[in-house]
């Protein structure tokens, strides 16, 4: 049975279709380039999020109204995981912009996808989420940018760290906290902006010094009173705290989902280099050492992809999926970085070499124990959970009295 076929009998013949075709689009030069790009210490090619784009992959989950594939959330996961094989920097922040460009053509008003949709569709504008902050991460509750009230729209000041795709964004989906003279908005609420970004006197960026990883195009939005047009309300104070929250348990799984492909692939590679290679008269898959630290690698593999697996299913489904898209991403990043340690110590020097990608997926898929809520905030968020979710159920309390 194929790693994937729990995921994929449950696509559409169409979206297994498309999983076929993000295949077909990332083998061959694309997967070439990104090695080629990590090893030279340079971000890949932004040329080819305008390829990925006019294959109409970034409308994957967009309505058929708007040109979009209207794919579920298993699809998306599987997309992902497509590219994640080829390296998971990539992977996360293209998948970045579909996600919102998601959010604008189903939750935007109708003069936000007039103005935004067709150039996000396209690839011509590029929009990323931008919540985290210098003095808060996974903690939205310590947010402190400020979106004040002025004449036609709003003053958006403060500054968002971290920012997957900072660098290159022409608009960011931004949560700030009202301050509104006039009274007609709750002081001190959240809401969310989409921010056209136009670098000048009010936006400026900072790119942070980040070796191994530079695929992700992280960055600074440093706003000082930045202008933002009344239309571009996305939620209103209120409503987007809630809003940020209900997508962050399909994010985690989505994430988790990634570092399983990457660690799976990474695996691929390691048995089929072990299983050619001699040492002392037979293929170091042979060797019961090895064999048995790779069977070790499977056996992980295999355990984190079924939890990720359940959480997607229940996010997809609407069912609760906060303690399991808390342990599906903390599991799997684990795995996941683990594994890829065991496959890189398997194939020895030559494993950190440019002739593979292990130390490309290892250098990047690090990075995901901090995206979406650290390993420690998971953890938390589990143990908080735990008398809900482990504890005894009202007919054992009833048999113990």
């Amino acid at each position: 049975m194929n790693f994937y076929d729990l995921y994929d009998e449950r696509l559409s013949a169409a979206e297994r279709s498309l999983v076929e075709a993000a295949g077909d689009f990332c083998r061959g030069e694309f997967s070439a380039h990104l090695l080629e790009s990590h090893t030279q210490g340079r971000a890949y090619d932004a040329s080819w999020i305008d390829r990925w784009a006019k294959e109409g992959f970034l409308g994957l989950q967009a309505p058929r109204e708007f040109g979009g594939h209207d794919a579920s959330f298993l699809c998306k996961i599987r997309v992902a995981q497509t590219m994640a094989e080829h390296g998971f920097a990539a992977a996360f922040a293209i998948n970045n912009l579909q996600g919102s460009v998601t959010r604008v053509a189903r939750f935007g008003s109708e003069r936000q996808r007039a103005e935004f949709l067709g150039a996000m569709l396209g690839g011509r504008t590029l929009c990323a989420p931008a919540m985290s902050e210098p003095d808060g991460g996974s903690d939205l509750a310590a947010l402190k940018t400020r979106a004040r009230r002025v004449d036609g729209g709003w003053l958006i000041s403060g500054t968002k760290s971290w920012i997957t795709n900072g660098s290159i964004i022409q608009c960011a989906n931004l949560l700030a906290r009202v301050d509104d003279p006039t009274g007609a908005e709750a002081a001190g609420d959240i809401a969310s902006f989409l921010v056209p970004l136009v670098d000048g006197p009010t936006l400026r960026r900072e790119e942070p010094v980040m070796p191994g990883v530079r695929s992700f195009r992280l960055a600074s939005l440093i706003f000082q009173e930045h202008f933002v047009p009344a239309w571009c309300l996305f939620d209103p104070p209120g409503q987007a705290f809630r809003s940020s929250m209900s997508s962050v348990n399909a994010a985690r799984v989505h994430v988790a989902a990634m570092c399983i492909a990457s660690a799976r692939a990474a695996l691929a590679e390691t048995v089929g280099y072990a299983d050619s290679r001699q040492a002392f008269g037979k293929p170091l898959l042979r060797h019961q050492g090895l064999g048995w630290e790779l069977a070790e690698v499977s056996l992980r593999l295999e355990a984190a992809n079924a939890l990720v697996l359940r959480a997607a299913i229940a996010v997809q489904t609407g069912k609760a999926a906060l303690t399991l898209a808390a342990q599906a991403k903390k599991f799997a990043v684990d795995v996941a970085v683990w594994a890829l340690d065991q496959c890189q110590r398997a194939m020895g020097a030559t494993g950190a070499s440019a002739d593979h990608r292990l130390a490309m997926l290892s250098s990047e898929t690090r990075l995901a124990a901090f995206g979406d809520g650290t390993s420690q905030m998971l953890l938390d968020r589990i143990a908080k959970g735990l008398a809900k979710d482990y504890g005894p159920s009202p007919a054992q309390k009833e048999s113990d009295r």
